[in-house]
């Protein structure tokens, strides 16, 4: 443990002024807890600023079940003693400097449940040994890095996954294909990569979805919007893609779903009404496609709507009467249009109206 304190070169907070030769770990470092033996089972020190390096003596604290450095400025690489730190279940190290590639003997450790490595500056690629023993890991997190390359089809063998979020890298090729394979998968998020394909088939079959985010991609042909209907969905985010074709006939929509955004795409055709079976949206973006068609007059069903973006589509006709019904509403978003007619005078019903 004075190793580790001994690696870091800078503590503005005082965080490990406790931490002396003469003090007990159990009971008097800060940041330590111990089990009912005696052993080191806890280190918890997050947003605390320390700067240094990672200390390799902690590899020696074989009953070590969670880590969790967040928040700050360690910097170079995860030491490869690291690896015989099988007890761990948990590791956070997000938000530091840390770079280098990701270590494979991280997939040799056999009781990891959640692994968060975001917002540092690993690069390479995401080794396919990462995913080898994943049979308890329930989250991975290696967004905000600089990673490169393909989704390890390995990802499939964390059979009780329940999410992961790769966004913000730089991420290429296709979406591992037996991905829906993973039961209890509900979060997924790939925003802001270069990932491409089809994914209308694969995506469909993920009955466990809760948030979908594959906002900034190049993927093609049809969207998946089949997802809409799973019971638990509250985010569904497509944006910024290649998608086209239609929105579908809604025949039924999570009634947890918040949150709708397909913009940036190539959707052509009419906004269906039945989007109104939606009843929780909070946000609905549409804007930068080939819509065409009116404003569906039922929009004012929704009446838990704060953002509404239609811009830049083919949409014509008359903005409908009853946005005042849409009371909470902040941001209507229907510029670059083809209406004619009045603005209706209920918008002025829409106290909290900031953009219009």
């Amino acid at each position: 443990m004075l190793e580790f304190k001994g690696n870091i070169t800078d503590d503005p907070r005082a965080s490990l002024s406790s931490w002396v030769s003469s003090g007990n770990p159990c009971n008097d470092y800060k940041g330590v807890s111990c089990n009912s033996e005696g052993f080191v089972e806890r280190i918890v020190l997050w947003n605390t600023s320390l700067g240094g390096v990672l200390s390799s003596s902690l590899s020696g604290l074989k009953r070590l079940r969670i880590l969790t450095l967040f928040g700050n400025r360690f910097s170079g690489d995860i030491p490869e003693g690291y690896g015989d730190l099988h007890s761990l279940w948990k590791i956070n190290l997000s938000s530091n400097a840390l770079s280098g590639s990701i270590p494979e003997f991280i997939g040799d450790l056999p009781s990891i449940r959640f692994l968060d490595l975001s917002k540092n500056g690993f690069t390479g690629q995401i080794p396919s040994a990462l995913f080898r023993y994943c049979y308890k890991t329930k989250f991975v997190s290696l967004s905000h890095n600089n990673l490169a390359g393909s989704i390890p089809a390995s990802l499939v063998n964390c059979s009780n996954l329940e999410g992961f979020d790769f966004s913000f890298n730089n991420l290429s090729g296709v979406v591992p294909s037996r991905l829906c394979g993973i039961p209890r998968l509900s979060y997924v998020s790939l925003r802001s990569n270069a990932l491409s394909g089809s994914v209308q088939e694969l995506i469909s079959s993920c009955q466990s979805l809760e948030h979908l985010d594959f906002g900034s991609n190049r993927f093609t042909d049809l969207a998946p919007f089949s997802v809409l209907g799973m019971q638990n969905l509250t985010y569904f985010n497509l944006s910024y893609n290649g998608f086209g074709g239609h929105i579908p006939e809604i025949s039924t929509c999570s009634g947890r779903l918040q949150i709708f955004d397909a913009s940036g795409n190539f959707l052509d055709g009419e906004i269906p009404s039945s989007i109104t079976k939606c009843k929780s949206l909070k946000l609905l973006a549409l804007e930068l496609n080939r819509l065409e068609g009116n404003i569906p007059v039922d929009i004012q069903e929704l009446r838990g709507l704060i953002v509404i973006k239609l811009g830049n589509n083919s949409i014509g006709g008359m903005i409908p009467k009853g946005f005042g019904n849409v009371e909470l509403l902040e941001l209507l978003d229907l510029h670059n249009l083809n209406l004619v007619g009045q603005i209706p005078d209920d918008i002025s019903n829409c106290k909290f109206l900031l953009e219009l």
